[in-house]
C-alpha cells in the first residue's frame, strides 16, 4: 500500500465528491470530534452533522466513521506532527 489509498482500488481522489460542508465535517471527525463537538463548530444541528457523516460515507463508499476517519487521514486532509 502506497498511503494513497484505504482499500485496494480506492483512492482518495473520492473527496472531490464532497460538498464544502462535508470536507469540512470529515476534517472535524479526522481531528475526533463528535456530532455534538462538531455543530457549534460548523453552526449546524448535531441532527444535521450526523445527516451529512451519512453523507459522506454513502459517497466514499465507506462503511463507518472510523473508515472516514482513516481516509482523511490517508488523503492528506490533516497534517499531524510526528512523533519524536
Amino acid at each position: 500500500m502506497n498511503g494513497r489509498h484505504v482499500s485496494p482500488g480506492r483512492t482518495t481522489s473520492g473527496l472531490d465528491l464532497l460538498s464544502e460542508q462535508q470536507r469540512a465535517v470529515l476534517r472535524c471527525l479526522a481531528r475526533g470530534l463528535a456530532d455534538h463537538e462538531i455543530a457549534p463548530v460548523l453552526a449546524v444541528s448535531q441532527q444535521h452533522v450526523a445527516g451529512v457523516v451519512g453523507e459522506i460515507l454513502d459517497a466514499l463508499g465507506l462503511k463507518d466513521r472510523m473508515a472516514a476517519v482513516v481516509y482523511a487521514h490517508e488523503a492528506g486532509m490533516l497534517r499531524l506532527p510526528l512523533p519524536r
